[in-house]
């Protein structure tokens, strides 16, 4: 049975900070990063929604208009015929669109350009009786056309429609519709996204703010929390060899800053996400990887685990578009989760992969694992973890990995471990091809 966890920086303390240009390959300015606008997003989903939703009523409605403009029609055509063949008394005024044929003792007439077919079709039609008129369907090259007969004495009368009329008509009505039915639905989605954008233009303000005061606030607390740091490290230099006790509360108190400082970090490094994106340039994932490694394999000596990773002298560079602190920090997040999820004597392994056209940089470890029905949760912010000793690690965690990578265009890949522990892997486009001479 495989138990929750999350990831955190709260063991690995300040290790995570490294120079900018890190795993950084090409001194120009390849492009630019940033999580989607989500006010923007919302804007779209509501044009789009707006938009379908008057597609379907717009489909319906024209479906609809067409059932019924149809049985209207039909039931006229039935009328108009079974009229012109009770009052038709030559072949020579038919009225428009309809045809008159005549069987009499003198043979058969019929109106001027009248189809053989129909001719053929309608030969020894006839009533039996005296004023009597039927409605009928005459078949003729492969139409059915609407058709009424009407028996006067020893004369039949027989009225055919030209339904090629009808279908002409029918098919101008419903291009019409459909043009107008198109028009509706992109005044709908423009109106729907302009509705939308109205209606969260307060949420866009408010997410603002939000975002402007953490920035603020966490760029603020920085110093302060860097100045306790510095004074605790000092005051436990002066300390007296035994004076243990305040020893360990001092000792405790430097971890904590460290631990403040990380959280600070975070939420200062998601502000920058979430605002209008951070330049990017040409990253080298081994190298990144085998830097947070390095800087990580002290900590992971002292709790008993054996790191492995790639060296870049020995690897060919695996390339992405990104900003190197970031991918530096997510790869940070994930080793020292893996660390602290080990067991003594454990292993974890850092690899970086190409695979197609994506790039791969897993954590593996083989310790407790991770529940999949906790990956959705774990990666919301502050997201609470009980853990076996029933303790409770908060912080930022999978949501800033999560983050991080969806603003690079990649996506956080967990699978189990075979054997138990888990693999948390950073998937990215690999970067195009790039000639430092063209910036020339």
């Amino acid at each position: 049975m495989t138990g929750s966890r999350r990831v955190g920086s709260h063991r690995a303390g300040s290790r995570g900070a490294g120079s900018r240009g890190a795993g950084s390959r090409g001194a120009g300015s390849r492009g630019r990063v940033g999580v989607d606008d989500p006010v923007r997003t919302a804007s779209r989903s509501i044009a789009l929604r707006v938009g379908a939703t008057t597609a379907v009523v717009v489909l319906l409605a024209v479906i609809a208009a067409g059932v019924v403009y149809d049985r209207q029609q039909l039931a006229s055509i039935r009328d108009r015929v079974t009229v012109a063949a009770t009052t038709a008394d030559d072949v020579v005024d038919a009225p428009p669109g309809t045809w008159i044929i005549e069987h009499g003792p003198t043979g058969t007439k019929a109106t001027a350009g009248t189809p053989r077919s129909i001719l053929a079709a309608t030969e020894g039609m006839s009533l039996s009786g005296e004023n009597v008129v039927q409605s009928t369907t005459v078949e003729a090259d492969g139409t059915k056309w609407p058709a009424a007969i009407a028996q006067r004495e020893d004369t039949t009368f027989i009225a055919v429609y030209d339904m090629r009329l009808h279908d002409s008509e029918e098919s101008r009505l419903f291009t019409s519709m459909a043009v107008a039915g198109i028009l509706g639905v992109l005044l709908a989605a423009a109106t729907g996204l302009i509705a939308g954008r109205r209606a969260v233009r307060p949420l866009a303000q408010a997410l603002d703010l939000q975002r402007q005061f953490v920035a603020d606030a966490s760029h603020e607390l920085r110093t302060p929390l860097s100045v306790i740091s510095i004074r605790a490290q000092m005051l436990r230099r002066h300390l007296k060899p035994d004076d243990e006790a305040t020893r360990a509360q001092v000792d405790q108190l430097v971890a904590d800053t460290k631990v403040m400082g990380d959280v600070v970090s975070d939420l200062l490094l998601s502000a920058q996400l979430e605002q209008s994106g951070a330049a990017t340039d040409a990253v080298d994932l081994v190298a990144v990887a085998e830097g947070v490694a390095r800087s990580l394999e002290p900590y992971a000596a002292e709790a008993g685990v054996a790191l492995t990773w790639p060296v870049s002298a020995e690897r060919a560079p695996v390339v992405v578009d990104g900003v190197s602190t970031s991918l530096r920090r997510a790869v940070l997040a994930l080793v020292d989760n893996a660390i602290s999820h080990s067991p003594e004597g454990g292993t974890v392994e850092v690899t970086v992969q190409q695979e197609g056209d994506w790039a791969w940089a897993r954590v593996t470890d083989h310790g407790t694992g991770v529940d999949p029905d906790d990956i959705a949760r774990l990666t919301q912010r502050f997201a609470r973890d009980r853990r076996g000793d029933g303790s409770r690690r908060v912080g930022l965690g999978l949501a800033l990995v999560t983050q991080i990578v969806r603003s690079h265009g990649g996506r956080l890949d967990v699978s189990q471990t075979p054997g138990g522990g888990a693999t948390f892997a950073l998937v990215l486009p690999l970067s195009p091809p790039f000639d430092d001479d063209d910036e020339d």
